[in-house]
């Protein structure tokens, strides 16, 4: 028996391709081989044409790697300019493969050398990338003007487009540039104590006990998920204490514009009650979980193999962030509001942040924006923002004589 043809807005979907689990326009998930998956954003065609494309690398192990296929190409291809420029940037850049983001800008670079596989570098225009520029929504356009702009410096600098006059993805209004998408309007809504709690407790009603611990610990010490999901028993409590070195300020040492000194956070935990019951609430948990040393641990219906586990029952930020969405909208909170706009697990960051604020005051914003390993003062404040509606006392009232009648 056949598989099912899935068509979407009237075009075939190839095998592995998906929407969004969200239906989120232009967000599409691709079934790598190994079970898992990888999310992108692309019009229709474009997620088609990818999906089609990785489709035929599976079935064909032997088809040669982008830099081989790239000394094969013409001279003059973006083929071969986008391995050549990314080669240079990571032999620069010796920190830049750890990044997560960076898989996603050669993504969005090999992407571009597909979709003018048929143009010349030497042929490109500025009308040429407008109308290449015009198929992204706003975010995906953000998503990726910085790396381009980076390439076509490198192309320019070479002297390789004379049709350009300028660097299309350049923000020197003085100079020809393609138009960017107006940025939306929307944005996420804060979370408050008592939505944070009625999420709390339904995820212990579900029995993800883990997404507890996770929201407990994201609230009183106001950690990253990434840096949630990486703590261990074994490497970062000791002592009695919690040491975790954040990982976003380890790896901006690399980046010319963050001269500070990377932020190693530790936590006493003789004085931090609720820190303690968490972490040991959670070692109990882990000795029905074949004793996982990550603190962030959940055992899944099924085995998961080749994702980037360390261990089987180990929660991904991920996984994280999908436990904690789908348990926010079971709670029934949200319901009227757009799903781009509701709360996001990061959302207990800044809540904690507005605790903190609220307990200690100005005078302690100092020691808050430590904590949050941020390095200017304007983001931790940023954090603090929109929990409580302030109300200004009017004190001016117009005198009945000089409105010279009466209502």
């Amino acid at each position: 028996m056949g598989t099912k043809k899935r068509v979407f807005e009237g075009q075939e979907l190839p095998e592995n391709l998906y929407q969004h689990q969200r239906k989120i326009a232009n967000r599409w998930r691709y079934k790598k081989a190994n079970g898992t998956f990888f999310h992108f954003e692309a019009p229709t065609d474009q997620a088609i044409a990818l999906a089609t494309q990785l489709n035929l690398e599976r079935s064909n192990p032997e088809l040669p790697t982008p830099q081989a296929r790239a000394q094969k190409a013409a001279r003059t291809s973006f083929e071969r300019h986008v391995e050549d420029f990314i080669g240079e940037r990571e032999s620069r850049d010796p920190y830049l493969a750890r990044k997560a983001s960076w898989r996603d800008r050669k993504g969005y670079l090999r992407r571009l050398s597909k979709d003018f596989a048929h143009t010349s570098v030497t042929q490109v225009t500025l009308l040429d990338m407008q109308k290449y520029w015009d198929k992204f929504t706003g975010n995906a356009q953000r998503a990726r003007r910085a790396e381009f702009k980076r390439f076509f410096n490198h192309l320019i600098t070479r002297e390789l487009c004379p049709k350009l006059k300028a660097n299309p993805f350049s923000t020197d209004d003085s100079k020809p540039q393609v138009a960017m998408r107006a940025r939306a309007g929307k944005r996420r809504l804060r979370l408050s104590i008592e939505q944070f709690w009625s999420i709390y407790h339904h995820a212990g009603n579900k029995g993800w006990h883990f997404l507890q611990t996770a929201m407990g610990i994201s609230l009183v010490t106001t950690m990253r998920r990434g840096d949630i999901c990486d703590l261990r028993f074994d490497e970062h409590v000791a002592s009695n204490y919690l040491r975790k070195q954040i990982n976003k300020s380890h790896a901006q040492l690399s980046q010319a514009e963050f001269r500070a000194d990377p932020s190693n956070l530790s936590w006493n935990l003789d004085e931090q009650p609720i820190l303690r019951k968490l972490i040991n609430d959670a070692r109990e948990t882990s000795l029905k979980h074949a004793r996982c040393p990550y603190i962030i641990h959940f055992r899944p219906k099924r085995k998961i193999k080749g994702d980037s586990r360390k261990h089987a029952n180990q929660v991904l930020p991920d996984y994280l962030t999908r436990a904690f969405a789908e348990t926010r909208d079971e709670c029934g909170d949200f319901n009227s509001v757009s799903p781009s706009a509701r709360p996001s697990f990061h959302e207990i960051r800044a809540l904690g942040s507005h605790l903190f604020n609220k307990a200690f005051g100005e005078e302690r914003r100092k020691d808050v924006q430590l904590l949050m390993a941020h390095t200017d003062e304007k983001i931790t404040r940023h954090y603090q923002q929109g929990h409580e509606t302030h109300w200004t006392e009017v004190e001016l009232s117009l005198p009945t004589e000089i409105l010279k009648g009466q209502f």
